[in-house]
């Protein structure tokens, strides 16, 4: 006892000695016993969560190694500051940094109960300069720098200063480090908007985040909530009907505890991948100093695209599942590849005695199988106007702590694009000079190989046809005509060329198969790439950021709009009549009949070899948006057309996400129509004779012209063609022959 009252005075006077040195002293002597410097005081670095808000002003996702966000005092309701006053320092406006009165009782009282370690009688000035500079134990020593440290913050900052330092620097408990933070976790509102109840639960959780935290303990936190109204009351801070009525309210908690993913799990990832090698930071840490980074996406879009995939992903895995049927020799692949089964391997199994143990758990094999039959989605929306991406939807789930789930189709995952990628050859032929009612015969087209083998492309329903026009073609998505196309009026070369210059930056294989979308695209490029037509031939680079600020609101990194002609715009706008003849009347009119989206709009589906992928990408004046679905491992498939292909499959979801935001009124999106450019020649045709007919005729529509086009179809007003011989030529892989340029009669077709 003797020894523990004599450190007790040493204490008392030690700390009467440090309040009357100077200033320079004390830092003399706080470098001497390793507390804060004189800048380290001035400015303090706590660490703070850099924030990602959407584009229309919601917080999307924070980053973080302590969940903190700094708000200014008067961001910071009177309610809260006086619940923390009543409760923590009743004197704290009247002292400067320490209570001599409570320091000394407190002391007493360890020296009464022989307390080795220190308790009680921190001021919140003294709370602060803990939980910024100092460690939590709980010793003399400690005590005596905190106590040094607190008279230095009282000569450093004001006293509201102060508290609003120690408010947005202390623990509420469930990762929230801040009252901005807490009041996002526990109440989802930012702070400013606590009320009186609200505010009083908060504090509550100081004095045992775990105890009285109210998401996991709502009986105890209530009590002490209703502890600290009564503290308030006593202090005048409220009045005893404020208190009463306090007291009745209702616990209502919208809790989001700060595991949660936000509203756009794999969009934010995307931006954290997309910062981290930014060398425009410098040595800025995302997850310390406190970032704000303004995205271009739009949380209602945001929540549209969620909400239109997860409901169409329900009914196509259901599909799925009833007609998938399991290949013994694919299961037994599978199973050898797990790591179960290499452990067992490993433990000196036989490769038939491994497999049997690995099929005898059940539980363990229906996981495995199952997770490979689980489709998977993306979906990108794209204002075309300026390349700001809308909506992001990576995969059917997001799982923060197994990066298997946090693969990102949208950008990560390079897939056939199928017939989404025919488009672009057709803008090439009609670039070139050929009208979109220039002929073509859908039949088989035998292309031999070097190595001898021969390549033939089918339609994908099996049917062949006569001279078809190139408007019909892509309408109709016929494999036949778009090949032939390829093949004689086109080069690989040229087709590369429009597709890299409309935004397509993935590697593409200098060979006739990539008329039918053979190389592997991903949805991001291709959405940018499909804005090109909605933005009247002008390609702008899909961004996601649009302003990166320090904590000062200082700003480190700003967007520059990089844009580039790809298109010529009369080119561009008979490519857009023909793509809205796909969902006019093509294979996409399920937009129109099926879903009954009457809105002014252009796509393409696709579908690819064996069914491995389902496409479609669709815009409006105002909107791009590109779905696909297929699976993460390509040797699973859909198992028939009836629900696997493009239309079935991916425009659901595209239809279901584009009328959700023409509903929404606060979206402002409009009925628009796409621009017609002047030079564009307009000529009412015949679907039976493809020639100029009266307008009031029953067979009658609009054919769209370039000039060139319109000077070749002038030039060959009924285009006709021998469909009789063998049809033989180089492999898709050999070099391209000469072809005739637009501009000259075609050379006669060859059938086989």
């Amino acid at each position: 006892m003797s020894k523990i009252f004599s450190r007790g005075l040493l204490f008392l006077f030690a700390s009467i000695f440090a309040i009357t040195l100077t200033t320079s002293k004390v830092q003399a002597a706080n470098s001497f016993l390793g507390l804060p410097s004189l800048q380290e005081l001035e400015n303090p670095n706590p660490e703070l969560a850099s924030l990602v808000y959407s584009e229309d002003g919601v917080l999307l996702h924070k980053f973080f190694l302590k969940n903190r966000t700094f708000v200014p005092l008067k961001s910071i309701p009177l309610s809260v500051r006086h619940a923390l006053i009543a409760t923590e320092d009743l004197a704290f406006y009247k002292h400067w940094g320490v209570d001599l009165r409570r320091l000394t009782l407190a002391m007493g009282e360890n020296i009464l109960r022989g307390r080795s370690r220190w308790q009680g009688a921190s001021t919140i000035t003294q709370q602060l300069a803990k939980n910024l500079y100092l460690s939590q134990e709980r010793t003399i020593g400690r005590k005596f720098k905190e106590l040094i440290t607190a008279i230095e913050l009282e000569k450093t900052y004001t006293k509201d200063e102060i508290l609003a330092l120690y408010l947005n620097t202390v623990y509420f408990g469930s990762g929230a480090y801040g009252i901005e933070a807490a009041a996002n976790t526990y109440f989802g509102k930012p702070a400013s908007l606590l009320t009186l109840p609200e505010s009083a639960s908060l504090i509550a959780t100081l004095k045992n985040p775990t105890a009285y935290n109210p998401a996991k303990d709502p009986v105890s936190a209530l009590g002490r909530r209703n502890l600290i109204l009564s503290l308030m009351e006593k202090a005048k801070f409220i009045s005893p009907q404020q208190a009463a009525t306090a007291k009745k309210t209702r616990l209502v908690l919208k809790y989001t505890p700060v595991s949660h993913q936000g509203l756009a799990p794999y969009f934010t990832e995307y931006i954290r991948q997309t910062i981290k090698p930014s060398a425009k930071l410098g040595n800025i840490d995302l997850f310390r100093d406190g970032l704000t980074i303004q995205t271009t996406l739009d949380s209602r879009m945001q929540n549209y695209a969620q909400q239109a995939a997860a409901e169409h992903l329900a009914e196509l895995q259901a599909a799925f599942d009833r007609s998938w049927r399991w290949p013994e020799a694919l299961k037994n692949q599978i199973i050898m590849e797990s790591e179960k089964y290499k452990g067992l391997k490993e433990d000196g199994l036989s490769d038939q005695q491994a497999m049997a143990k690995a099929k005898a758990d059940t539980v363990w094999l229906n996981e495995l199988l199952q997770s490979k039959t689980r489709i998977q989605v993306a979906l990108v929306a794209i204002d075309p106007t300026n390349g700001h991406v809308k909506a992001w939807v990576g995969g059917n789930k997001f799982a923060p702590d197994d990066y298997k789930y946090q693969y990102d189709h949208v950008w990560q995952a390079k897939r056939q694009p199928g017939s989404t990628f025919k488009p672009f050859v057709y803008t090439a032929a009609i670039d070139k000079g050929l009208p979109a009612n220039f002929r073509v015969l859908d039949q088989p087209l035998a292309l031999k190989s070097g190595n001898g083998t021969v390549w033939s492309p089918r339609n994908s329903d099996g049917s062949s046809g006569g001279m078809t026009t190139l408007r019909s073609a892509l309408s109709q998505s016929l494999n036949q005509v778009t090949v032939r196309l390829a093949y004689e009026q086109l080069t690989t070369s040229e087709i590369i060329s429009y597709a890299k210059r409309m935004g397509i930056n993935s590697p593409l294989a200098s060979n006739l198969s990539i008329a039918l979308g053979t190389s592997e695209v991903t949805p991001l490029e291709l959405a940018g790439a499909f804005s090109t037509f909605a933005n009247n031939g002008i390609w702008n680079e899909p961004v996601s950021i649009l302003k990166i600020e320090d904590k000062h609101s200082r700003p480190l990194s700003e967007y520059t709009l990089n844009r580039r002609f790809a298109i010529d715009s009369t080119t561009n706008f008979v490519m857009i009549s023909m793509l809205k003849d796909v969902i006019n009347k093509g294979t996409g009119s399920a937009v129109r009949g099926r879903y009954g989206f009457d809105i002014e709009a252009a796509g393409k589906t696709g579908t690819t070899q064996s069914m491995r992928d389902a496409w479609f990408a669709g815009f409006t004046p105002q909107l791009v948006a590109v779905v696909w679905t297929g699976f993460d491992d390509e040797r699973i498939k859909f198992t028939s057309m009836e629900y696997g292909q493009g239309a079935r499959a991916a425009l659901p979801i595209w239809a279901g996400f584009m009328k959700r935001c023409y509903k929404d009124p606060t979206l402002k999106l409009s009925n628009k129509y796409f621009h017609i450019p002047e030079t564009v020649i307009a000529v009412p045709m015949s679907v039976q004779t493809n020639t100029p007919s009266d307008l009031l005729g029953s067979d009658v529509y609009i054919e769209y012209y370039t000039p060139k086009g319109f000077k070749f179809y002038q030039s060959n007003p009924v285009q006709s063609s021998d469909a009789t011989g063998d049809t033989s030529g180089n492999a898709a892989t050999a070099p391209e022959p000469k072809k005739p340029a637009p501009a000259e009669k075609p050379k006669q077709e060859r059938a086989f």
